[in-house]
């Protein structure tokens, strides 16, 4: 044997002999995963639809792999703050991020992002999807979706829209398909932007049922429309924004989890496995039903799909509206 083909057969042997070490290490670790509390981190304040659903994935996670999960909620910025915190975290499966459609969309808002929506984690699993509602407060003179309409065309400005975050996708999404114009006032969460449409303080407000069914149900907010291509089964009374004359409204928020980037393949196997038995317990069903989201099946691909696909689409809505990032 020449040196030349010594020197390659040693060469592939301890690239194959490497790979395999990093192999078995990767699963003796997650044979010993987890073997410390795991943190959830809710990048929103306490008390909003992302805070809520990661409280109760938190609760099921932890009775499915045995070990404490908790919630931490880092809000600010939009949700940057906490999601900043997860993407810069060791990736070794013990600091995650509860991640919805704000993870995709603000990176058309804001210039300077402190991380990458794509590269900077790694997909875990899909908790649910769900149409968001066009709402406002029984004291607003506008009783129907048609009726908003009818009061942004002859008022020019004067509606006000409350966001939640640092821009709102399904906001320009009106904006733009239905031709209005009105008044967008910012929040840091959509807890606080509920507190304000309650009371009066902003006239509209399009967020899910996650955040805002338990004031519809009491009364204190009124849905007006829906997104999506049909009405919700929960609420059939009320229209499609196709069926007021709003068409294009195809938005849908999720919620969904995530790690760092490089988390290894094994850690990743395991906790979306652990998701796929939380989002098939009966209980779990139930309680996303309640907040009017469609349960996930769990899984690493459906997740990676959304983040990716939803990234990309609304680049493409920047792009068709001239959205400009603030600095």
């Amino acid at each position: 044997m020449t040196h030349r083909r010594k020197l390659l057969t040693f060469t592939l042997t301890t690239g194959c002999l490497s790979a395999l070490t990093s192999v078995a290490a990767s699963s003796v670790f997650a044979q010993d995963y987890p073997n410390k509390p795991i943190k959830i981190v809710v990048p929103f304040p306490a008390g909003g639809s992302s805070d809520g659903t990661g409280r109760l994935i938190a609760d099921k996670l932890g009775q499915v792999l045995k070990q404490s999960v908790v919630v931490d909620n880092k809000g600010g910025a939009g949700g940057m703050i906490g999601t900043d915190l997860v993407a810069k975290s060791a990736a070794d499966g013990y600091t995650l991020v509860l991640v919805d459609v704000f993870h995709a969309s603000t990176p058309i808002y804001t210039a300077k992002m402190p991380y990458d929506a794509v590269r900077d984690f790694t997909p875990i699993s899909l908790i649910g999807k769900t149409p968001a509602f066009l709402l406002t407060h029984p004291g607003f003179e506008a009783k129907t979706a048609q009726d908003v309409l009818r009061y942004a065309r002859a008022n020019p400005e004067k509606l006000s829209m409350a966001i939640a975050g640092t821009g709102s996708v399904v906001v320009d999404l009106f904006k733009a398909r239905s031709g209005i114009k009105f008044i967008s006032v910012p929040y840091q969460g959509s807890s606080r932007a509920m507190i304000d449409l309650m009371s009066g303080q902003v006239n509209t407000f399009i967020t899910t049922m996650t955040s805002a069914g338990s004031h519809v149900k009491s009364g204190k907010l009124v849905p007006l429309a829906v997104t999506g291509a049909r009405r919700h089964p929960d609420y059939p009374n009320v229209p499609t924004f196709a069926e007021v004359g709003v068409n294009g409204m195809d938005y849908e928020q999720w919620f969904g989890l995530m790690g760092p980037a490089r988390l290894p393949a094994a850690v990743t196997n395991r906790l979306a496995a652990a998701m796929g038995e939380v989002l098939s317990m009966p209980d779990v069903k139930e309680k996303l039903g309640n907040l009017a989201l469609t349960p996930a099946a769990g899984g690493v691909a459906e997740m990676k799909a959304m983040v990716e696909g939803d990234t990309a689409r609304w680049q493409r809505l920047a792009q068709e509206l001239n959205i400009k990032p603030a600095e």
